[in-house]
C-alpha cells in the first residue's frame, strides 16, 4: 500500500514524494526533514488522501509525524469534546481521563515515544511535561472550559482544582518511587504483584502496581519496544491484577498510529484495515501457529496480542482498537477504492463483524459510526437523511436479532436519544408487533432450529434492554405467541418425537428445545418441556433412551449429554 510523505513549508503542507514501503517512508521522510525550508514531515496513507485534502487531515490518520528540533515548531494540544468530571485526583489515571489525556496530549506524547500511564506514574516525567511550552495549563484550560457551569461562569474554579489534581498525582509519584518496589520482569511477575500487594496500604496497591511497571518500561524509548515488552508481561501474568495492569499499559501504546499500522501491515483499504483491527480486538485474526515464526518478528509480536486480545483479559486494550474502528467507520474516507460495489461489500463485511445476534460491539457509539457512514452511502444529510439510512441499515441485517441489537444499540448513543428516539421506537413497533407469523420475520429458508433461535435472541434482548416495562411485555409476549404458534403449525414437536426414532435422538432434540438460547421461558417453551416431562415419568424411560444405542462408553455418553442438557434447561427429574 503506497504511502504519501507530506513536508512541512512555513504553514503550509505538501506532497513530496511516494513510497511503497513504511520503512523506506520512514526513512525518506527523516531525510527530507534536513532539507532547508522543511520544518516538518508526515506519512500518510494514500487512500487517506483521496477521500480527503491536507488540510482536513485528523490525528488518526497520520501514521508518523515529526518536527524539528531547533525550537522554532512548538507541540500544541489538541482539541476535545468531552471529558470526565474527575472528582478527586486520583481519578486523573483512571481509563476515561487516560483517555482524555491520550488524545490532548497526542504531539508530546508521540515525539518523546512515552505513553500517558508512564508520564503519570513518573514525576520526572510529569514535571517534564509541566515545563514543556505550557501544554499541561493548555490542556487543563480546555479541560475546564468544557466541564465549567455556563450559567455560573466558574471556569477558573474548575482550572485551579486541576491544577490541584496535577500537582496531588505528582506528589503520589514520588511517594511511589521513594518505596522499595520489585523490579518487574517475565521471570517474576506474579511474584512481584504479591509483593507489592504487601507493601500497599490497600488503596494504593494499584497506584504501586503501575509505577513498577512504569519503572520496566520508560527507558524503552521506542513504541514497539514498549508493545513487546508489555506483552511478555502479559503472558507471564497469571495474577488477574497483574493481567489488568498489563491491559492498561498496552491501551495506552496502541493508541499510537504508528503501532497500529506496524499490527495491520500493509492493507488493500481502509475497509480491509478496520476488519483486520475488528479481528485483531477480538483476538479472532488468522496469524499461523506462534511456534512456526520469526522470534521477534512482528508477526510473532501480532501473534501474542492476538492471543492475549482472545483470553479477553486484555478488555481495555480491545475497547481501544474498537474506538479506533468507530472513529475510522464516522469518517470521511472511503472504505474501498472500486467505488460504490466495494463501499458496500466492505461496509457489509464489517457489520458482519460489528452487528451480531446478542448486540453491537462497541455499543451505542460505533452503532452511532455505523450509521454515519450508511448517511455517507445513502448521500443524504439531516434529520431526514439519518431516518432514511437506519431503515435502510435495518433492512440489510440479516435476522430479527441483528436488527434489534442495532436499533438498541443506537439507542443508546447521543444520537439516538437526541434526534432518533421515536423513529427508532417506530422501527421496533414495525419489527416485532406487525409481523402475523413467525416465517416473516426470518429467512424463510432457514432451518427451523435457526428461525427460532434468531426470534428468542431477539426476546433475550428486549428482555435485558431499557425498554419501558409495558412496551417490554408487549414485545416479549408477541415473540412468545409467534415462537407457539411457529411450533404448532409446523408440527415441529411432532416430528422429533417420531415413535420411529430411537428414543435418544427423540430426547436430547426435545431437551435441546428447551434450552433458553432455542426458546425462551413462556407458552411456546412449554410445549417441548410437557412433552419431554411425560417420557421421564416413564418407569421404563432410563432404559428406553439407551436402547438402540449399542455401544457400553456411547450409553455413558449419551446419559450424561442427557443429564447435562437436563441442568442447563433447569429441568429436574
Amino acid at each position: 500500500m503506497p504511502f504519501e510523505i507530506l513536508t512541512l513549508h512555513d504553514t503550509t503542507w505538501q506532497i513530496d514524494a511516494t513510497v511503497t514501503k513504511k520503512v523506506e517512508a520512514e526513512e525518506v521522510a527523516n531525510q527530507m526533514l534536513s532539507e532547508p525550508g522543511v520544518t516538518g514531515v508526515r506519512i500518510v496513507l494514500d487512500h487517506v488522501l483521496i477521500a480527503k485534502s491536507i488540510d482536513q487531515l485528523e490525528d488518526e490518520d497520520i501514521i508518523f509525524e515529526k518536527l524539528k528540533e531547533a525550537g522554532q515548531e512548538k507541540i500544541f494540544i489538541n482539541d476535545i469534546d468531552e471529558a470526565p468530571d474527575c472528582s478527586i485526583a486520583k481519578d486523573l489515571l483512571l481509563t476515561p481521563s487516560r483517555k482524555v489525556i491520550n488524545k490532548l496530549f497526542r504531539r508530546y506524547l508521540d515525539k518523546n515515544n512515552i505513553t500517558a500511564i508512564e508520564v503519570l506514574h513518573n514525576s520526572k516525567e510529569l514535571k517534564r511535561v509541566m515545563d514543556a511550552d505550557a501544554l499541561v495549563p493548555s490542556a487543563i484550560a480546555k479541560v475546564s472550559k468544557l466541564q465549567a457551569d455556563p450559567d455560573l461562569g466558574n471556569a477558573n474554579e474548575r482550572r485551579d482544582k486541576l491544577f490541584e489534581f496535577v500537582q496531588a498525582i505528582t506528589e503520589d509519584a514520588k511517594k511511589a518511587e521513594d518505596k522499595s518496589l520489585p523490579k518487574i520482569d517475565s521471570t517474576n511477575f506474579d511474584q512481584s504483584v504479591a509483593t507489592i500487594d504487601g507493601i500497599s496500604q490497600g488503596d494504593d496497591f494499584e497506584h504501586l502496581l503501575n509505577t513498577a511497571i512504569t519503572k520496566q518500561l520508560i527507558d524503552i524509548r521506542d513504541w514497539w519496544g514498549k508493545l513487546v515488552q508489555s506483552i511478555e508481561l502479559g503472558e507471564a501474568a497469571q495474577d488477574s491484577r497483574g493481567l489488568a495492569a498489563i491491559d492498561r499499559f498496552i491501551a495506552d501504546i496502541l493508541m499510537n498510529n504508528s503501532v497500529i499500522q506496524d499490527l495491520l501491515g500493509d492493507q488493500t483499504d481502509l475497509g480491509s484495515a478496520i476488519i483486520k483491527m475488528l479481528d485483531l480486538g477480538s483476538g479472532s485474526l488468522e496469524l499461523g501457529k506462534i511456534e512456526d515464526m520469526q522470534s521477534g518478528s512482528i508477526e510473532e509480536t501480532k501473534a501474542k496480542l492476538n492471543r492475549l486480545l482472545g483470553s479477553t483479559d486484555l478488555l481495555e486494550s480491545s475497547q481501544i482498537l474498537t474506538e479506533r474502528v468507530s472513529q475510522q467507520i464516522g469518517g470521511n474516507a472511503a472504505l474501498s477504492k472500486t467505488g460504490e460495489e466495494g463501499e458496500r461489500e466492505r461496509f457489509d463485511a464489517i457489520l458482519d463483524r460489528l452487528v451480531i445476534s446478542d448486540g453491537v460491539k462497541g455499543g451505542g457509539e460505533l452503532a452511532r459510526a455505523i450509521l454515519e457512514r450508511q448517511t455517507r452511502i445513502i448521500n443524504k444529510g439531516g434529520l431526514t437523511g439519518l431516518k432514511e439510512a437506519v431503515t435502510t441499515l435495518v433492512s440489510r441485517l440479516s435476522s430479527p436479532a441483528r436488527k434489534i441489537a442495532f436499533l438498541l444499540s443506537l439507542g443508546e448513543s447521543k444520537k439516538g436519544i437526541e434526534q432518533l428516539r421515536e423513529h427508532i421506537a417506530a422501527q421496533i413497533d414495525h419489527l416485532f408487533l406487525e409481523p402475523t407469523s413467525l416465517n416473516s420475520m426470518v429467512v424463510t429458508n432457514l432451518p427451523p432450529n435457526q428461525k427460532m433461535q434468531q426470534v428468542t435472541a431477539s426476546f433475550h434482548q428486549i428482555e435485558r434492554s431499557d425498554l419501558e416495562a409495558d412496551k417490554k411485555q408487549q414485545i416479549m409476549t408477541k415473540l412468545d405467541d409467534l415462537l407457539f404458534t411457529y411450533i404448532e403449525e409446523s408440527k415441529i414437536i411432532e416430528k422429533i418425537d417420531n415413535a420411529q426414532r430411537p428414543m435418544h435422538l427423540r430426547a436430547l432434540m426435545l431437551v435441546g428445545m428447551c434450552q433458553e438460547e432455542m426458546l425462551p421461558k413462556g407458552r411456546a417453551s412449554e410445549i417441548p418441556r410437557k412433552i419431554l416431562a411425560a417420557h421421564i415419568k416413564d418407569p421404563d424411560f432410563s432404559n428406553q433412551l439407551v436402547a438402540q444405542v449399542e455401544d457400553a462408553d456411547e450409553k455413558d455418553r449419551v446419559v450424561n449429554r442427557f443429564q447435562a442438557q437436563l441442568k442447563r434447561a433447569q429441568i429436574n427429574v
